[in-house]
């Protein structure tokens, strides 16, 4: 894949739409590592191995977001390494306890990423904000993590109690997170406001979490 730009666009992309995309070609890569991450910590082949395979999707995901940006002229290699703090410590912050836990805090946390980035692109020019936004709503960690965590809190009533309070402080950490980046980034406010954006947030936090059965 080139990470030469298709057109002298480049120059005239906007600090809007250059961020946006650092933001969503980094997600795919953060979620690419950490997809492997999980794998080596499955409990079973299964989900060893589907682990593996979103990962490598991810990959191509990547490398698609690439193509797409360099159709208008913006490097996304470039803009990429711009966010590759981008979680910051959560993961120091936010140590699961076991299995659930973990697949708890990936499913929300690769989620809610997934939601500000498609909030962010739905400010683009097209074709850009088609080809990015419908990158993110193919990523496959909502229908896997999903399908594993409601058989395990199905059979276990209390798991569920413990992950609702787990799945509400991940929430509360990401978007503090994501608030710091709109201070870091203010060209992100160009498009929607603050507030918008987090309502955004809130919205795709409350339907994972009743989706599994969390109190939210």
């Amino acid at each position: 894949m080139t990470r030469t730009p298709t057109s002298s666009a480049a120059a005239q992309a906007s600090p809007y739409a250059l961020t946006v995309v650092g933001i969503v070609a980094y997600s795919r890569t953060a979620a690419c590592v950490r997809y492997a991450k999980d794998a080596d910590k499955a409990p079973t082949m299964d989900s060893r191995v589907a682990l593996l395979h979103m990962s490598a999707w991810e990959v191509g995901s990547f490398e698609r977001v690439v193509e797409r940006a360099g159709a208008e002229g913006i490097e996304a290699y470039t803009e990429a390494e711009r966010f590759a703090s981008l979680l910051g410590d959560l993961d120091e912050r936010l140590r699961p306890l076991d299995w659930a836990e973990r697949l708890v805090k990936t499913y929300l946390i690769f989620g809610l990423l997934i939601d500000l980035g498609m909030a962010l692109s739905d400010f683009l020019p097209e074709p850009l904000r088609t080809g990015l936004i419908d990158e993110l709503a193919q990523d496959p960690i909502g229908s896997c993590a999903a399908m594993e965590l409601d058989s395990a809190i199905s059979a276990d009533p209390q798991l569920a109690a413990r992950l609702g309070l787990w799945a509400r402080r991940v929430v509360g950490e990401e978007i503090g997170t994501f608030q710091r980046l709109l201070v870091q980034f203010p060209e992100l406010l160009v498009g929607a406001s603050a507030e918008q954006l987090h309502e955004v947030l809130s919205q795709g936090a409350t339907s994972r979490m009743k989706g599994l059965g969390l109190r939210v």
